[in-house]
C-alpha cells in the first residue's frame, strides 16, 4: 500500500502532541485531574450562555480572576490584538458594549413607536451564540493552572440603525488560560478565566454567496471593527493564511504556567513589549 504523505507542510507544525493521562497518580490524584478538567469545560459551558445573554457584566464577576496579581495580567485577544489588564479588557467587554446595546435600542424604539426605552428591552433584535466544541484541556502538572483549546462555529446578530439586522457566521478557534483561585465548593471548583484568546478564522454575513470575498479588506472586517482599540494593537493571526502561522497552538503538557506558554500577549511569538 502506497504511504500516504501530507501536501502541506504548515500542517505538521499543527499536529497535536499525543497526549495520556498521568500513570504516576494515585487514585484519589487521578480523581482530582478529571475533575478539575470537567470543572474548566463547565466553566467554559457557563460562558458560552452569559455571552449570549448579554450577561457580560455578571460574566467577569463570576468567571473571571479576582486576586488582583491575576487581574493585572489578565487579558482578551483576537487577531488584531489585545485587551491588556482586567479594567482594560472591561472597559471594552462590558461598558462599550452596553453602550452599544443603548444605541440599538434608540434606534430599535425610533423605527417601532410601540416599543419602550427601557432596560428590559435592551438587546431587542440582536442575537448571539459561541457553542464551544471539540474541548481539549491540559492541567498543569502543579495544578494551579489550565489551558483549554475550543471551534467555535457561532453567530452574531446585530440591529442596525435602517431598522435590518445584521447577521454574522462566525468560525474560529477559542485558547484560554484558567487559574485555579478558589475551592471545591465554588463555581467550577474555582477555575476562574485569566486569558481568552478568540481566533477568527472566517466571517461570513448571513444571507450572502460564500462567492463573494472571503476575507475582508483590512479595516472592513465587521469582527476587526467591534474590537474597537485594543491596548496592545497588532496582528496575532490572518486567516487568510489558514493555520500556517500555528497560532494559537494546541496546549500541550505542561509543567506550570509562565507567561511565555500563555495565550496572553507575552505568549504570542511577534510580541515584544506590545510591538509588533
Amino acid at each position: 500500500m502506497k504511504e500516504f504523505k501530507r501536501s502541506a507542510q504548515f500542517f505538521e507544525a499543527f499536529e497535536p502532541v499525543k497526549y495520556k493521562m498521568p500513570t504516576n497518580l494515585s487514585d484519589d490524584e487521578m480523581i482530582r485531574h478529571v475533575w478539575d478538567i470537567e470543572n474548566v469545560r463547565n466553566l467554559m459551558n457557563l460562558r458560552s450562555y452569559y455571552h449570549a445573554n448579554d450577561m457580560r457584566a455578571e460574566e467577569m464577576a463570576d468567571l473571571w480572576v479576582a486576586k488582583e496579581e491575576n487581574k493585572q495580567c489578565a487579558s482578551y485577544g483576537t487577531n488584531w490584538g489585545y485587551y491588556f489588564g482586567y479594567d482594560e479588557v472591561k472597559k471594552w467587554y462590558v461598558d462599550e458594549h452596553a453602550a452599544k446595546r443603548a444605541q440599538q435600542l434608540e434606534w430599535a424604539c425610533k423605527n417601532n413607536p410601540e416599543l419602550e426605552n427601557k432596560p428590559e428591552n435592551l438587546g431587542y433584535g440582536c442575537m448571539q451564540m459561541l457553542p464551544y466544541s471539540t474541548s481539549l484541556i491540559r492541567i498543569a502538572d502543579d495544578g494551579k493552572t489550565a489551558k483549554g483549546f475550543w471551534y467555535v462555529i457561532g453567530q452574531q446578530t446585530n440591529y442596525e440603525e435602517a431598522g435590518t439586522a445584521r447577521s454574522m457566521w462566525m468560525n474560529g478557534r477559542v485558547a484560554c488560560d484558567f487559574v485555579k483561585e478558589g475551592s471545591d465548593d465554588d463555581v467550577c471548583g474555582g477555575w476562574k478565566i485569566c486569558h481568552y484568546f478568540d481566533c477568527n478564522d472566517q466571517t461570513y454575513r448571513a444571507g450572502e454567496s460564500y462567492s463573494f470575498p472571503t476575507y475582508p479588506e483590512p479595516g472592513e472586517d465587521p469582527m476587526e471593527v467591534e474590537f474597537g482599540e485594543p491596548t496592545i494593537k497588532m496582528i496575532t493571526h490572518n486567516g487568510a493564511f489558514n493555520y500556517a502561522d500555528d497560532y494559537p497552538p494546541m496546549p500541550e503538557p505542561y509543567a506550570t504556567m509562565t507567561p511565555e506558554l500563555s495565550y496572553g500577549p507575552a505568549g504570542h511569538p511577534k510580541f515584544q513589549g506590545g510591538k509588533k
